[in-house]
């Protein structure tokens, strides 16, 4: 998710730890210098909001381990996800979409959308989350290349004029 130095610096004091702001924001950008995260930002925010709400992700995926607690599988695909867009594209053409709605990555010189999920197809809740975002990202990028990116399922998913690309996380990495 897009986080603030204020949100992160709220999260750190509900644990009980006795933090500033600055301290906070301190500590992010030594981990983005050593290399431990890396950031991405949104692709339709204002510039101050580019900077002021980055999504955030780990170098490596064992770290993630340590800090997801709520859906971690999906966490470390998503992660997984970034840094493989990240070695392909680089960091300064990826983005993710968010403008009344979410889509995971953008790279606009690709013109390609990807959505990241533990499971598709067995969810209805899901699917219809995943698909809508990106119909929705279609109406902005009409001929932009819609991919979902799972753990083991594969699918080609066409909607009216839309073809969405459902790949394992494997097969695309390999890609």
């Amino acid at each position: 998710k897009p986080v603030s130095f204020s949100r992160l610096h709220g999260i750190a004091k509900n644990t009980g730890a006795k933090i500033g702001k600055q301290t906070v924001i301190n500590y992010v950008n030594y981990s983005l210098d050593a290399l431990l995260l890396f950031s991405i930002q949104n692709y339709a925010a204002k510039l101050v909001d580019k900077e002021a709400n980055p999504k955030y992700y780990f170098m490596d995926c064992g770290l993630l381990g340590l800090f997801a607690n709520k859906d971690p599988e999906s966490a470390q695909l998503e992660n997984m996800a970034a840094i493989e867009l990240i070695r392909r594209y680089g960091q300064e053409n990826v983005y993710y979409f968010e403008k009344n709605i979410e889509v995971d990555f953008y790279v606009p010189d690709d013109n390609l959308a990807v959505q990241v999920c533990y499971e598709l197809m067995s969810d209805n809740d899901t699917y219809e989350r995943e698909i809508s975002a990106l119909l929705k990202l279609k109406s902005h990028f009409s001929d932009a290349r819609c991919v979902i990116l799972t753990m083991s399922e594969d699918k080609d998913i066409p909607i009216d004029d839309t073809e969405i690309e459902v790949i394992s996380m494997w097969k695309w990495l390999l890609r």
